[in-house]
């Protein structure tokens, strides 16, 4: 019995040994990195999965452009032979050499290198602007993980100053100079804040673990943030005179109408233009066993056709229907780039609009945070003088925290207002 006591005691001990190796192993490995929201935005291009799946793609659009004229390629096909007779009275062995070549020409070479060029155009700007959707992500992270941070700060410290009162109240109780319902009060209103900062710690970790996987990080990797919401304030009066944008969106529906447009014009080249063949055939044969014979037989042609299709002026044909499909693709996409042109002014203007109006927010909440600030430096001090009660301290501390976090909120409601701007018009970030 003590030898089974001794062993499981020894064991559990050993477990404990391994648990806390597995964890420091862990915490070692761990990489530590400090970013900067530019540095985060590098990384991210440099190790993000989606965005190297779709430089793959990009690759391979670019090798079907760089061989697109390869329908003119002539087909060179090469043979020998060589024949046993089976009849053991015949002992004339034969063999032969041939070769041919053949070409084909029509006017489809045009519309399939034009259709590769802009497929792969196209697919360079696809590419450009998912890089520019994952720096977006990257940079609204970024500064929402800051805010977090500086929120997660002021409900610490919010928690802090409830706890210091519940303590002195508590201390005044003893001494026989405060009510219990005071300090019953000062208690409720520290403990309350509490599961407050648990939750704005979870939060912050959740998105944290999202903001790795954008960067391409581990899960376990230690990564510090280093900037401040309040350095990047804009107030000044944001316009796009003197900018020179394009959409990427309106570039990408103007690649999507030429290609389409040069899908009617393939099929077009298909239905009526006509297509030119030429081939070339020779051979050599020579049979044993007249030694003598050294002089090979053979043979060679060259031969030149051309044909017209004529089921294109079928108006119920396969390919005239398939034209008609096409003028349709045209003229839906037409509709569509100028919706989204006026659809894009009307989105500029509401964007620039509520710029304006965070920027008048955050001049009315800086102002609010230092009357609320002042007001609660004034009460603090009234209420240890005895002229202030502790729900008034209370209510002017609630008051500065608001305050404090409506300011932080509504500046980053700027910084993504004004991201989401320059992702529009497509101008660099931080144009703005």
């Amino acid at each position: 019995m003590k030898n089974k006591l001794f062993f499981s005691v020894l064991l559990f001990f050993f477990n404990c040994l391994f648990f806390i190796f597995s964890q420091t192993s862990e915490v070692s490995s761990a990489k530590k990195r400090t970013f900067s929201v530019e540095d985060s935005v590098k990384f991210a291009i440099e190790n993000n999965v989606s965005i190297a799946q779709k430089h793959i793609n990009l690759n391979a659009v670019k090798r079907s452009f760089n061989t697109s004229w390869n329908s003119i390629s002539p087909n060179v096909n090469v043979g020998a032979g060589f024949s046993i007779p089976m009849d053991e009275s015949s002992y004339d062995y034969s063999y032969n050499i041939s070769a041919s070549v053949s070409l084909s020409f029509s006017a489809n070479l045009y519309s399939s290198v034009n259709g590769a060029k802009l497929a792969y155009e196209s697919g360079k700007l696809s590419f450009e602007d998912a890089v520019r959707s994952l720096e977006l992500s990257v940079r609204e992270s970024f500064y929402t993980l800051i805010y977090e941070k500086e929120y997660i700060l002021l409900a610490e410290r919010n928690l802090s100053i409830a706890k210091k009162q519940y303590e002195n109240n508590l201390a005044k109780y003893n001494q026989g100079r405060l009510s219990e319902i005071d300090v019953l009060s000062a208690e409720v209103n520290y403990k309350s804040k509490i599961p407050e900062v648990e939750k704005a710690r979870i939060n912050f970790e959740n998105d944290l673990a999202i903001f790795k996987q954008l960067l391409g990080l581990e899960s376990n990797d230690i990564i510090e943030l280093s900037g401040n919401l309040e350095s990047r304030i804009n107030l000044k009066s944001i316009t796009l005179d003197g900018i020179n944008y394009v959409s990427p969106e309106i570039k990408l529906l103007e690649y999507d109408l030429n290609i389409a447009k040069n899908d009617l014009l393939s099929k077009r080249f298909s239905a009526y233009s006509p297509s030119i063949s030429a081939n070339w055939n020779y051979k050599d044969s020579w049979t044993e066993p007249d030694v003598n014979n050294k002089n090979p037989v053979n043979s060679s042609s060259i031969s030149l056709s051309a044909s017209i299709p004529l089921d294109g002026v079928l108006p119920w044909s396969q390919k005239s229907t398939a034209i008609k499909k096409s003028v349709d693709s045209v003229e839906l996409l037409e509709l569509q780039l100028n919706e989204a042109e006026r659809d894009l002014s009307r989105r500029i203007n509401s964007a620039l609009r509520s710029i304006n109006q965070s920027q008048s927010s955050i001049k009315y909440k800086q102002a609010n945070v230092n009357l609320a600030q002042k007001n609660y430096d004034m009460t603090s001090e009234a209420y240890n003088r005895g002229t202030k009660d502790l729900l008034s301290l209370q209510s002017a501390n609630t008051s500065l925290m608001n305050a404090q976090v409506s300011l932080k909120n509504e500046i980053l409601v700027l910084i993504k207002s004004i991201l989401n701007l320059e992702k529009t018009i497509g101008v660099p970030f931080g144009t703005l």
